[in-house]
């Protein structure tokens, strides 16, 4: 299957680095330039969630999250391509018992969910795939990578999450077009661990100024709406099986270290 990937950002580069082609701003779909390909991954979009909250920016956020995927549904469906959207785990009601299933009740906490939300709705789940993946890092060096932020923390939350790989976003993405699948699929890690947890792994905890908090302290210190979910992703694993995240997480911070001692 011939599938192009719009977005050169954190998780577009992660699509290109695994040999898919991908574009940014430069180019954009329309009848003269899409012929060929059988799949549209849009990886387009604005989550700095604290950037979203800014009224002034809304019209950018509505734009990217809500205009881009619903232009892309309806043009893809017209060019008969497949539409993969990648859109957020972000989007459940706050679950403590047990993980969220896809058809679990879903809530708008913010700004950023809300544009996530909206833009989903404009999506056909008949024949559209769309990802909710949670918490991106990988092992390569970004501003947006979880494992680049986290040294800079001071204060670490203590509850249990669901986090993504960027690399099991292209490999379930893969996985799901190849058995042509459609409809919601929550895209995680095996597993759920905490950013206090975290910092324990990589060895940042041994500095008694760091502190573990509560996600409600957390929300109340920064007063910016921060989710705590964990995704089932028993649907996706009928097709693919993504790794361990305690495993995923070394396996990322050994080789952010070789790039950095390659840097230096």
């Amino acid at each position: 299957m011939k599938t192009l990937i719009l977005g050169k950002g954190f998780l577009g580069k992660e699509f290109e680095r695994q040999g898919f082609e991908v574009w940014g701003r430069e180019k954009f779909p329309g009848p003269d330039g899409t012929e060929g390909y059988d799949a549209i991954v849009n990886c387009v979009g604005k989550s700095n969630t604290r950037w979203c909250e800014n009224s002034s920016n809304f019209d950018d956020v509505y734009y990217s999250n809500v205009e881009v995927p619903k232009y892309l549904s309806r043009y893809c469906r017209g060019h008969g391509i497949k539409f993969v959207h990648i859109s957020t785990g972000c989007l459940y009601d706050e679950h403590t018992l047990q993980p969220c299933k896809e058809t679990d009740f879903i809530v708008a906490h913010c700004n950023y969910t809300v544009s996530k939300w909206v833009g989903e709705i404009h999506c056909d789940p008949t024949r559209d795939l769309i990802l909710r993946p949670r918490l991106y890092f990988s092992d390569v060096p970004d501003k947006n990578n979880l494992l680049c932020k986290i040294p800079k923390f001071t204060q670490f939350v203590m509850d249990d999450n669901s986090l993504t790989n960027t690399r099991e976003i292209v490999n379930a993405t893969k996985a799901l077009l190849d058995n042509n699948q459609v409809g919601i699929f929550n895209v995680a890690n095996e597993g759920t661990i905490s950013i206090w947890r975290i910092a324990q792994l990589i060895g940042l905890t041994s500095n008694p100024e760091l502190v573990g908090i509560t996600r409600q302290e957390l929300i109340e210190k920064e007063k910016l709406y921060l989710v705590n979910n964990t995704l089932d992703i028993s649907k996706l694993c009928r097709y693919y099986k993504p790794q361990n995240i305690k495993d995923a997480i070394l396996e990322c911070w050994e080789k952010l270290n070789v790039h950095n001692d390659k840097s230096n």
